[in-house]
């Protein structure tokens, strides 16, 4: 009976496809397989950053949560695989954790591990992951030196530029298109415009929006305008805040927002710390534990005012409380 094996492929960073083609990785593998007489009946491929919480990370091998891999080891206890096929042992785990993760389920179903480049061996398998996480420690060790000393001579690094500006080599230049809108955004809260309506007018008049590493299905959103606001003294007296390996640095950069804006706006955020005595305090049973199917926790908000026929934003008799995906 031929035996049913599914294919591996792993790349940490777009950076890494190169060295770690996953084309090549799979070519080896289908080839293994049609020497072994194998029957590939799936490939699982970890080459994209996936979400966690809030944050968006890379296929590391020392992760244990990667998407292609959790859903690969679950059809294993499926009685679905018989043999897993990988390009070499470190696309599979490079730390203990992750190394253990694939062992139990391996080794508990009496699933086969073959490698296109190298050989499979589970009694040293725990030292080989030991030796690879050593290793990424390290690199990661050599590269915070390298990051803490071009942060201390002023230079920028990586990091996502803040809106209003872009990096050119180690250098923070003003990103004049996106500057013109910073100001449009500090004089309508000025203004006293709602953070409803400024998103509003921002993709009414078809305002730019920073490039992302995954397309953005809904423009505007309210947190990135709240990021411009809360970064407004870094606009006012011009720097850029790094923090590295537990330390903070400040990198020099040009102002795009005068300080008597600064100052106007500092005015306007107290006063709006300033709530009616009937405020009421809205208590979310269910917020943080109510999941999205796209994996991101629910928040609960309170709708205070809405838009009139008259399109006018007045404040509701009757305040509605809702749980939404942000």
């Amino acid at each position: 009976m031929t035996r049913r094996a599914v294919i591996y492929i792993r790349t940490s960073s777009e950076t890494q496809g190169g060295k770690f083609n996953p084309s090549e990785q799979e070519v080896d593998c289908q080839t293994l397989a049609i020497e072994k007489r194998l029957q590939v009946v799936h490939v699982y491929r970890d080459v994209e950053k996936y979400r966690v919480g809030n944050r968006l990370v890379g296929p590391s091998g020392s992760r244990s949560d990667r998407p292609g891999l959790l859903a690969m080891l679950k059809d294993a206890t499926r009685d679905e695989i018989d043999v897993i096929l990988a390009w070499r042992e470190d696309r599979l785990y490079r730390g203990i954790r992750a190394m253990l993760t694939v062992l139990e389920i391996v080794q508990g179903y009496k699933i086969e591990i073959l490698l296109a480049k190298g050989n499979f061996d589970p009694k040293i398998a725990p030292i080989r992951a030991w030796v690879a996480q050593m290793e990424l420690d390290g690199m990661k060790e050599r590269m915070d030196m390298g990051v803490i000393a071009r942060l201390k001579a002023g230079k920028a690094t990586t990091g996502q530029d803040r809106y209003g500006y872009i990096r050119i080599g180690e250098q923070i230049h003003i990103q004049e298109e996106e500057a013109k809108w910073v100001h449009q955004i500090f004089a309508w809260y000025i203004q006293k415009t709602p953070l409803n309506q400024i998103r509003k007018r921002l993709i009414a008049a078809d305002a730019p929006q920073k490039g992302s590493s995954i397309p953005r299905r809904i423009q505007w959103f309210r947190s990135s305008i709240q990021a411009i606001l809360k970064s407004a003294r870094e606009y006012a007296y011009g720097f850029k805040t790094y923090s590295r390996a537990g330390q903070t640095f400040h990198i020099p950069v040009a102002p795009i927002i005068d300080i008597s804006t600064y100052e106007l706006f500092v005015k306007m955020r107290e006063e709006n710390k300033t709530y009616p005595k009937h405020r009421r305090q809205n208590d979310y049973l269910l917020a943080g534990h109510l999941k999205c199917a796209c994996n991101l926790t629910w928040r609960a908000r309170t709708a205070t005012h809405r838009n009139s026929r008259k399109g006018e934003w007045v404040e509701r008799k009757t305040p509605i409380s809702t749980y939404f995906c942000p």
